[in-house]
């Protein structure tokens, strides 16, 4: 997966997104942010070494990404789906164009999970450990994931394409005939099929998923054992 536009829930996501993958990566996981606590100049900046292909990963919120047209863009990855639907198509729309093959890859929570939503604090999410429920003035809310799928499919009336537990990615019509990012080849051709050229990357992208929420986790108890 050389490039691709990674989308977060909030600016505070995006940056620790950016950190941790600065830091588990040791440079494998080149990437940047692009969101509105970012100086003008700098957002600037991040979207040119994207564009120039001097990072990977575009990490940003919904709202900075309205109106991005990047060529041969192969890739869009969802670490949390949208609370509103219409912002899942403005996402995916980032990549298709002009022709062009794209792949939106999310991943989906199987269950409720408790997220950050800093309404009730005054840092905005910095240096934040508050992981009560907003309704108890803290700063996290449940995130019904599974739900906001349902709700997606139903809007754009399709059934999205599932990986299973086992990492093998569902066959379908585009196999053996995409290079993401490129002009689809009609009648097929030498081109590695899609199951093998994303299992290797869904894996990895699950992992990381997997250590974030274990970090999570771990912030959570670390913080009750401090105040105890």
């Amino acid at each position: 997966m050389d490039a691709a536009i990674i989308f977060c829930r909030t600016k505070v996501d995006c940056d620790n997104l950016e950190r941790y993958l600065g830091d588990r990566g040791r440079g494998k996981y080149s990437c940047v942010c692009l969101h509105g606590d970012r100086k003008p100049q700098e957002r600037k900046g991040n979207l040119e070494k994207f564009k120039q292909k001097k990072v990977r990963f575009l990490i940003c919120t919904d709202v900075a990404a309205r109106g991005l047209d990047i060529s041969k863009l192969p890739y869009v990855i969802n670490v949390t789906l949208p609370d509103e639907k219409q912002n899942y198509i403005h996402r995916i729309g980032r990549v298709g164009r002009a022709e062009r093959m794209g792949l939106a890859i999310s991943l989906v929570g199987t269950v409720k999970e408790k997220v950050w939503y800093h309404s009730n604090c005054n840092t905005r999410g910095k240096g934040c450990y508050n992981t009560n429920l907003t309704d108890y003035g803290g700063c996290c809310i449940w995130y019904d994931e599974p739900k906001l799928l349902s709700d997606i499919q139903e809007h754009l009336d399709i059934t999205i394409d599932l990986v299973q537990p086992d990492m093998k990615v569902a066959i379908n019509e585009f196999d053996g005939k995409v290079t993401y990012g490129q002009r689809r080849k009609v009648g097929g051709g030498s081109y590695k099929g899609h199951i093998e050229t994303l299992a290797p990357s869904v894996k990895e992208l699950a992992e990381l998923e997997k250590r974030a929420q274990t970090s999570f986790i771990d912030l959570k108890y670390r913080k009750k054992f401090m105040t105890r």
